[in-house]
């Protein structure tokens, strides 16, 4: 049975509120749902954060935080961001907290810009803009 769409990508963190924060004030993304349950170790607080008003509102950035365990090493997600000016977002996203770990660069074959930008927590996030 094939899927019907594609949902959402979670990343685990280390402080849910700063993560929050973050990806709100770089990429504009709006809380829509928290959700927290489980005990011991299983306890688990989860905000899923969408592109307020997109037509695609169903692919969503969960942030999920395990308090009762050690946050997980970084970098080993990729999340990708379509927006419309790579050069200003990766100056939001450094201003918040994030490093730049691929500059700014123009795929003309491609015709779009990238670049990839740590979040204050180390988790990769690339922004795209088409050309």
């Amino acid at each position: 049975m094939p899927a019907l769409s594609f949902a959402f990508t979670k990343i685990v963190v280390g402080d849910l509120d700063a993560a929050e924060r973050y990806y709100g004030a770089t990429l504009g993304l709006t809380r829509i749902a928290y959700v927290e349950f489980g005990e011991g170790t299983n306890a688990l607080q989860e905000v899923i954060l969408a592109v307020p008003d997109s037509p695609t509102n169903w692919a969503r950035l969960n942030l999920i935080h395990f308090p009762n365990r050690p946050a997980p090493a970084p970098g080993e997600t990729v999340i990708g961001f379509m927006v419309d000016d790579v050069e200003k977002t990766a100056v939001a996203m450094t201003q918040a907290g994030g490093r730049i770990t691929v500059p700014v660069r123009e795929l003309t074959d491609y015709r779009m810009k990238l670049a990839y930008v740590a979040d204050p927590e180390g988790q990769i996030v690339e922004i795209l803009q088409t050309l």
